[in-house]
């Protein structure tokens, strides 16, 4: 195949199969009215043992404090996490799941698994290895290259600046 045909071909799978991975990932979430991101906002507070902030999710994910607080407002207004206010500094807000979150949160992750599973069945595991450590080693050689790289594209901060909470006295 000539570089030509492969850039075709490149662009063709991304059009038509690598633009909607997300979608396909995301099809457990869609009756609780949350995105796949916000799922894993709730999986990090089920499954975290430290109280979790805006903050510390913001940077675990590497995105901005305002993406997470968009994913953050929908899920308080779905009820299904809670705030509590730090009572030595009303600045830092801790997360948890309510009941009701807990059990989407669970529910979710149940057809997340069962998803992967099924998917895992087909394509089997040692192709799956492969394209995992294909698309790792990618990212890695696209940023060697001077390119931002995958994560540093989805990574919306700027790379010189880093979140934190602010200290409790």
């Amino acid at each position: 195949m000539t570089e030509a045909e492969i850039h075709e071909q490149f662009v063709e799978t991304y059009m038509h199969i690598l633009k909607y991975i997300g979608d396909f990932v995301s099809v457990p979430t869609r009756p609780y009215k949350i995105t796949f991101e916000a799922y894993i906002v709730m999986q990090m507070i089920a499954t975290t043992k430290e109280p979790l902030t805006l903050v510390k999710i913001a940077n675990a994910q590497r995105v901005s404090r305002s993406a997470i607080a968009r994913q953050i407002n929908v899920l308080l207004d779905l009820k299904y996490i809670d705030q509590t206010t730090n009572a030595s500094d009303r600045r830092i807000k801790y997360l948890s799941l309510t009941p009701a979150g807990l059990k989407v949160e669970q529910a979710i992750s149940s057809a997340s698994d069962e998803r992967f599973h099924q998917w895992l069945q087909v394509y089997g595991e040692k192709r799956a290895d492969d394209t995992l450590r294909y698309i790792t080693d990618a990212e890695k050689k696209a940023t060697e290259m001077g390119f931002s790289g995958f994560s540093g594209l989805h990574d919306k901060r700027s790379a010189h600046s880093t979140y934190s909470d602010p200290k409790v006295l």
